[in-house]
């Protein structure tokens, strides 16, 4: 998998759509075009609401370090990793 800079500005592929399922429980995501359906845990919900295609990937890890209680660089590995994956799997895009 390919590094992913911590200035890619991110956002949800334009066929994707995510809904969460309510407070403690976990959050579908759909992608329209292929018909997948994936589950994410609330960490994962909240890093989605995030990429809007302006902030860099490090400012958003700010803002989810900032919300949830765990080390910053543990954090910073994890959400860079999914955020490769998620490029990969084309459920999010690198904005120009």
């Amino acid at each position: 998998m390919p590094s992913l800079s911590q200035n890619a500005r991110l956002k949800l592929a334009n066929d994707v759509t995510f809904q969460s399922l309510g407070p403690g429980e976990e959050t579908v995501v759909l992608s329209l075009n292929s018909g997948y359906l994936f589950t994410c845990n609330e960490t994962t919900d909240a890093f989605l609401r995030k990429l809007d295609g302006r902030l860099p990937l490090a400012a958003v890890i700010d803002l989810l370090f900032n919300e949830f209680q765990v080390p910053r660089e543990a954090l910073s590995v994890d959400m860079t990793e999914l955020a490769a994956k998620l490029l990969e799997e084309k459920l999010i895009v690198e904005e120009p």
